[in-house]
């Protein structure tokens, strides 16, 4: 109803409590979603959440109009160490991240893009799509 107001929920300020009393969410899926926003160093889109596993599409759909990222947060890809980056969902491994930092050493800033990092075989198309969206 229009006269309704219903309060939506921020993903990279919300807690356990929050996230669990959202429709088809439960415990398990709450700490999942603080556990994941805390691997991505917060939520840059509300559909980062069907990284989780078993997030189907049909639980997204069902809370998507409740859900927002309001302030999403800056991930510093061309700042960390190797040690930091491998730990990121769409980078993963240690060789990944070593790639990237060597990239960004031996590259004039204006080459510092994602999609650079796909071209040069660092990064599979998938997870650079998905690191693209991400504020960097």
């Amino acid at each position: 109803e229009a006269y309704i107001d219903i309060p939506l929920i921020d993903l990279n300020d919300a807690g356990v409590e929050e996230l669990d009393a959202l429709p088809g969410i439960g415990e398990w899926y709450a700490k999942k979603i603080v556990e994941y926003r805390n691997e991505l160093h917060g939520y840059s889109f509300k559909e980062q959440l069907l990284d989780i596993y078993k997030f189907a599409q049909d639980k997204y759909d069902r809370l998507s109009d409740l859900i927002i990222v309001r302030r999403p947060y800056s991930f510093p890809l061309w700042e960390l160490s190797a040690d930091s980056l491998r730990r990121h969902p769409y980078i993963r491994d240690m060789e990944t991240a070593h790639s990237i930092v060597l990239f960004r050493d031996n590259n004039p800033r204006e080459l510092w893009k994602v999609e650079n990092l796909c071209s040069a075989g660092i990064l599979p198309k998938k997870d650079a799509d998905r690191l693209e969206r991400c504020v960097l």
